[in-house]
């Protein structure tokens, strides 16, 4: 029979999983997260983080009601990394190789996937915390009655929790950069960015967008996000030493900006989910594929709109 967790047990195979690619690289990202994911009062009753609890529980119910494969536990956590790891610069490196790498993994055949060390260690870490001699204890994540090892003096053994990842997430590929494109100055830009989004909250109606359009579509300086957009053009354009910038970095921009506000998990609408998601996919393509991607010839379309 296959195995099926809780989503209690799905919760705490994540944070086994996360912790041990911690103790394996001292990771600042992971390190940061799991003091909220990890911390319980009350007996492991209760998270310390009671927003953690309750984006989990949205995460894991979007994926089923019911209680979870392995796959499925992994798809929770795939949405989990995306709300708390983004792929952005803001992580760091072993952090957002780890969130692509899930995030491949949940695309790969059966057979791809088991020969994954990351999705090797998931099924290590679900196997770990549903073992019945594996216990909570008071000062997470676990105590275990016996050894995680046979041999402690292994290493990566660590005394009664499971055991450090023996091998971290494979780098992410390089972006695949393109030379001779269009460029842009700061207000075409900003209007093409809007010119986007506008496109795509007349397609679905999303509320979200429509709200999002109405605050910020306009350029003035108490506009908070055409400051953001503002810095990160600047930060660009000093690179290039010049007012200009491509097309591409102008959609890298655009990737920063889905990542950290419109991550596909279930706390967004469905096709903001999905938008992001192609965003992300498009990012890595190379870019004579890129470039016949349906949301990448949307965005020339708003790039056009603008300069016209």
């Amino acid at each position: 029979m296959e195995k099926r967790l809780s989503e209690r047990e799905s919760y705490f195979s994540m944070s086994e999983f996360l912790d041990s690619y911690y103790w394996a690289s001292k990771d600042d990202s992971l390190g940061s997260l799991l003091g909220s994911v990890t911390l319980w009062r009350n007996d492991n009753d209760e998270l310390f983080d009671q927003a953690i609890a309750d984006d989990w529980h949205a995460f894991f119910t979007d994926v089923s009601g019911e209680d979870h494969t392995v796959l499925e536990s992994f798809q929770a956590v795939k949405q989990f990394v995306n709300e708390y790891l983004p792929d952005v610069t803001q992580t760091t490196s072993v952090a957002r190789n780890l969130t692509y790498r899930i995030r491949m993994i949940c695309e790969m055949t059966d057979v791809q996937r088991d020969q994954e060390p990351v999705w090797q260690n998931w099924v290590a870490a679900v196997n770990w915390i549903t073992n019945p001699n594996v216990v909570p204890g008071r000062e997470s994540p676990f105590l275990k009655k016996g050894q995680s090892l046979p041999n402690p003096k292994k290493k990566g053994f660590r005394k009664n929790q499971f055991p450090v990842a023996q091998v971290l997430p494979a780098p992410r590929p390089e972006i695949p950069l393109a030379s001779d494109l269009e460029k842009l100055d700061l207000a075409q830009s900003y209007h093409a960015f809007i010119n986007f989004l506008s496109h795509y909250q007349a397609t679905n109606g999303s509320r979200e967008l429509e709200d999002y359009l109405q605050k910020n579509s306009v350029i003035k300086e108490d506009n908070q996000e055409y400051i953001y957009w503002k810095y990160d053009f600047t930060k660009g354009t000093r690179k290039e030493k010049e007012k200009l910038l491509d097309v591409l970095k102008l959609f890298l921009m655009i990737w920063n900006y889905a990542e950290i506000d419109l991550p596909d998990n279930a706390l967004h609408a469905q096709p903001l989910r999905k938008l992001s998601y192609e965003i992300w996919k498009t990012v890595y393509l190379p870019h004579n594929q890129r470039v016949q991607t349906e949301v990448w010839q949307n965005w020339i379309a708003a790039v056009h709109e603008a300069i016209q």
